[in-house]
């Protein structure tokens, strides 16, 4: 085996682990809807929260809470599915297939008085998991990759009426995100192997400010602005090794000293709803993200600088949904949801390269509230399709990196319980 044909092997290593990382939603601001209404409503709700899910939403909305409550369970379960043509090499595909467990909203609310109310809330708005193995016994390939990423946003929240129509509203959260990744590559006909793990933990800190007005007939009106996060604290660690007959050096390097960041740019939401007590309710919002760029790692091996660099641009999601009781104690609420990616472009120079994946959702759930308790179940059904780094053979039978067809699937099924004081 040639020292070229293993710096390819490399780059397919290394691309196939950031590949996996994509998916982990760095590129994406809606993978999924937490909370209990928003759950249902496809998450317009920032001109219409009046529950926990305010506090991620638009604190704002925290005023017109009935009384004090306690969410104890809003949690998500279901499957999620990635799937990269020539992914792995050409003609190889990546399927990563996933069961995950989501404690995705939990926490309680304070009505101290008619105009103020306290909130504390545990999210989880980002959660991706895989755990995979795979033989192509024609070829003698065998690939193992486990991947699990998650973000916990954890933090007060506070509203105050200064009018009977108008309510502002603030959170402030810590967001913790843990990711661990392990790949592992091995290739017979080319006497080649490759393993790479890559761990690292990052504190954040986000605020969310938040208007509500209600100019009357029912019509309420949110607007939130969350300016970027600011970083506090990260740790991570790196290591790498490829063998091969040809390679008798620098096969291999380990390093604890990786900084790292997860910033989140600008948001602004509007949103417009009308809502009757009881009966109906319907809301429109849309999301602007600013565009952004960062370094997620970097380290130094060798003398040498070596950095994850994520650059974003801007982006406009929407959310999109309704409400209606039945016998005035059964909600049923559908809506709609966009992810779309924030990556500029797939680049097929750069092995650390993100997915752009666009993808939409649709969610449906049922309740029943009676005076003290609130249940809801429901589903989401995620979908998109978009590109991601892949593999084909050139005229000399090289494998070279190239730009391939990728698509994601998830469903996940929501339960949640409110008790009112």
């Amino acid at each position: 085996m040639t020292t070229r044909m293993m710096a390819q092997m490399l780059a397919i290593g290394t691309g196939m682990s950031m590949a996996l990382a994509a998916w982990a939603t760095d590129s994406k601001y809606q993978t999924y809807i937490v909370g209990d209404r928003a759950a249902g409503m496809g998450g317009a709700v920032v001109s219409l929260a009046d529950s926990v899910d305010a506090c991620y939403y638009n604190p704002a909305g925290l005023t017109e809470v009935k009384s004090s409550t306690v969410s104890l369970s809003a949690n998500l379960y279901g499957w999620q599915l990635y799937h990269i043509e020539n992914g792995l090499f050409p003609g190889e595909n990546v399927s990563g297939y996933s069961f995950v467990t989501i404690p995705s909203t939990m926490g309680g609310i304070l009505k101290y008085s008619p105009e103020l109310s306290l909130a504390f809330s545990v999210l989880v708005p980002d959660r991706s998991s895989y755990n995979e193995m795979i033989a192509y016994q024609d070829s003698k390939h065998l690939y193992q990759f486990n991947m699990d990423d998650q973000s916990i946003w954890v933090g007060p929240s506070a509203a105050y009426k200064i009018l009977p129509s108008l309510s502002l509203g603030v959170s402030l959260f810590g967001i913790y995100r843990s990711y661990n990744e392990y790949v592992s590559l091995f290739y017979e006909d080319y006497d080649a192997s490759y393993a790479e793990g890559r761990k690292f933990n990052d504190v954040a800190l986000a605020a969310e400010l938040g208007v509500q007005y209600r100019p009357g007939r029912d019509w309420n009106i949110g607007l939130t602005l969350q300016p970027p996060t600011a970083h506090i604290y990260d740790n991570g660690r790196i290591m790498e090794h490829i063998l091969g007959r040809n390679v008798v050096t620098n096969n291999y390097y380990y390093t604890e000293d990786v900084k790292t960041d997860n910033q989140l740019p600008t948001k602004i939401a509007l949103g417009v709803g009308r809502q009757v007590k009881g009966n109906y309710a319907f809301g429109l919002d849309l999301t602007y993200h600013l565009p952004t760029s960062y370094n997620l790692q970097q380290w130094q091996f060798m003398g040498e600088e070596n950095y994850v660099r994520i650059v974003r641009a801007p982006v406009l999601d929407l959310n999109l949904g309704g409400e209606y009781y039945i016998r005035e104690i059964y909600p049923v609420r559908a809506g709609f949801f966009t992810g779309f990616s924030s990556v500029p472009e797939v680049n097929a120079e750069d092995n650390y390269a993100s997915a752009n994946v666009d993808t939409y959702g649709l969610t449906f759930s049922v309740g029943r509230e009676v005076k003290n308790v609130a249940l809801n179940v429901g589903i989401n059904y995620i979908f998109g399709r978009g590109y991601d780094l892949g593999y084909m053979l050139n005229d000399k039978n090289e494998p070279v990196q190239t730009v391939v067809t990728a698509w994601e699937q998830q469903i996940l099924f929501t339960v949640n319980t409110i008790y009112y004081f």
